[in-house]
């Protein structure tokens, strides 16, 4: 059954309504500050959060560092560390415990533990316990994790319990919008090419196969960046349409890696017990250096949904 439009037959204003007269003479008033609310752009703009580009050792003292008794029970301190997340990327809550138990307690805080093929809470040594270069001593590039996952992990949670005669093994920490920024500026072909370009990405292990394609660099509906999906580890052998395609991949990486391997764009630090840093895995790219000893981690996912849920109800963004 068709359901006849509905027209307007009269409309006036003032400067503070609109009034309308519907065909069927019905009435409608509109307040002029309700609907400016939803001039598209404006409406955009005041949903979203700008980020704070940052690159390098000047990161740390931007960040948030809270204490981990003041963030689970006071409102200002968990608004403080949720601001650090939502302009830099990091934040840090220290003085905990170095167990599995207490840095659950922050990952609950922070919007709940996001359970995957690692577990939910998990821990990160040499013992090969997974088909994943993080359970060894190598170094490792800076990276966001899950780029196999249809959506990728909000935050990536790290603690170190262990650091016995480790040397070595400081954390790397790159900002994925700033390197990305640079590239549109630099090589704008390459910027196209990667917001457009579905890179497979994959992941395999017993009784675990995960697969997924997409732009290296997510932009939202006003052109910004959105997600950086960056994982050296994670790519799969792929095929392309033409000789030119594959020139343009391969370069426009390339490219893109400049920024991210560039020392002057990182900011590295040694995790210690009682220290836990939040990331965030849509934006800030992760690494290593090799290291020896024995160097323990533990820590956990948490999925965008969740945390940005505590951010709304904290106030911090709509």
């Amino acid at each position: 059954m068709d359901v006849p439009d509905t027209l307007i037959a009269d409309i006036k204003f003032d400067e503070d309504h609109l009034y309308i007269t519907w065909d069927d003479n019905h009435s409608s008033v509109y307040e002029a500050d309700f609907l400016m609310k939803f001039d598209y752009k404006t409406w955009i703009e005041k949903r979203k959060h700008k980020p704070k580009l940052w690159r390098g050792e000047e990161i740390a003292e931007k960040i948030a560092r809270v204490q981990f008794k003041e963030f689970l029970n006071s409102t200002d301190k968990a608004r403080t560390a949720f601001q650090s997340l939502l302009d830099y990327g990091v934040a840090i809550v220290e003085d905990v415990e170095p167990t599995l138990a207490a840095t659950e307690k922050v990952c609950n805080a922070l919007g709940g533990v996001q359970h995957t093929m690692f577990g939910g809470m998990w821990l990160v040594h040499n013992k090969f316990d997974h088909a994943d270069t993080a359970y060894t001593t190598i170094s490792l590039a800076a990276h966001t994790d899950n780029t196999y996952f249809t959506e990728a992990a909000g935050l990536q949670i790290f603690q170190c319990l262990e650091h016995i005669n480790v040397n070595g093994g400081d954390t790397i920490l790159v900002d994925g919008f700033y390197g990305a920024q640079r590239l549109k500026e630099d090589f704008p072909e390459d910027y196209k090419f990667l917001t457009t370009f579905e890179l497979d990405a994959e992941y395999r292990e017993e009784g675990h196969h995960h697969r997924y394609s997409a732009p290296v660099i997510t932009l939202d509906k006003m052109e910004e960046v959105k997600q950086i999906r960056f994982n050296v580890y994670d790519r799969t052998p792929m095929a392309f349409s033409s000789r030119e395609e594959c020139k343009a991949y391969y370069r426009s990486l390339k490219n893109l890696s400049k920024y991210y391997e560039d020392e002057n764009n990182r900011w590295q630090l040694k995790l210690k017990p009682g220290t836990v840093i939040a990331i965030d895995n849509f934006r800030v790219l992760h690494g290593r250096k090799s290291f020896t000893g024995n160097r323990v981690l533990c820590g956990s996912y948490i999925s965008r949904t969740d945390w940005l849920d505590k951010a709304r109800t904290l106030g911090l963004i709509e």
